[in-house]
């Protein structure tokens, strides 16, 4: 008897999962672009971009990584970065300049490499000024579903540049060294792009990509598996907003 209960409640969650999933495929091209506002390019000025995401009307989330120039291994100045939420076609529904940068504890640019890097690859940008659009709707961070679960991914990408692509029905491979591995495909600039589950009623990010690879001639990516280290928190910035994201703050739990 609970081995069959056991299996109903299986087949049910699994169920809600693909409700959701096909709710968010049938919006409509320009609700679904709605509803990815808070997705948006990071541009490095007279450098490339990655994909980052709102997670508070004044914090961002990306890939650490993005942040540090590769040949000099420091951070980049932050007078250098701006978010472009929204970005499409050539336009934004946000511009904002970034304030300072708090970067995973764990992580280390020079330190570290491949999977070690991975596994903490996230950081936190606070923005210059708040994104009050009110389209925009920041995201929320969630733990991760269990392996074979379906996630989303949506990103920017250099053969894609002006416009994110939603990436449905891709799925969790496994955990490998504290890194979450996907079979979601991405490409270059695609680094820092948010991995949504869709079962709770609202998209949630629970991971971000880090880098792409092939397994068995396949493409697969790779996230951090950090993103419970992310803590959402009020700090009092637009105490008084109806709104209940506009005060959040975000940073990461230390040790």
């Amino acid at each position: 008897m609970r081995i069959f209960t056991s299996l109903i409640v299986l087949l049910f969650c699994l169920a809600q999962v693909a409700v959701a999933q096909n709710a968010v495929s049938k919006l409509s091209k320009a609700d679904q672009a709605t509803l990815w506002l808070a997705v948006g390019r990071l541009n490095v000025a007279n450098g490339g971009f990655c994909t980052a995401t709102l997670i508070g009307r004044l914090h961002v989330l990306t890939a650490a990584h993005c942040i540090y120039d590769a040949e000099t291994g420091a951070q980049v100045d932050v007078g250098r970065l701006e978010f472009r939420a929204g970005w499409q076609n050539g336009q934004a529904k946000a511009y904002r300049k970034v304030g300072s940068i708090e970067v995973h504890p764990d992580f280390s640019f020079i330190g570290q490499t491949g999977l070690q890097r991975a596994s903490s690859d996230l950081a936190i940008l606070r923005l210059l000024t708040s994104v009050q659009h009110p389209d925009i709707k920041p995201f929320s961070v969630a733990q991760m579903p269990l392996e074979g679960d379906p996630v989303s991914v949506v990103s920017y990408a250099h053969d894609r540049s002006e416009r994110p692509r939603f990436h449905d029905g891709c799925k969790i491979l496994g955990r490998k060294e504290n890194v979450q591995v996907f079979d979601c495909e991405v490409d270059y600039g695609s680094s820092g792009a948010p991995v949504f589950r869709l079962d709770l009623g609202v998209p949630m990010i629970v991971s971000v990509i880090s880098f792409k690879s092939t397994y068995l001639g396949q493409p697969i990516s790779l996230g951090a598996s950090a993103i419970e280290k992310i803590v959402i928190l009020s700090d009092g910035a637009l105490s008084g907003s109806s709104d209940p994201t506009a005060s959040r703050g975000a940073s990461f739990l230390r040790p």
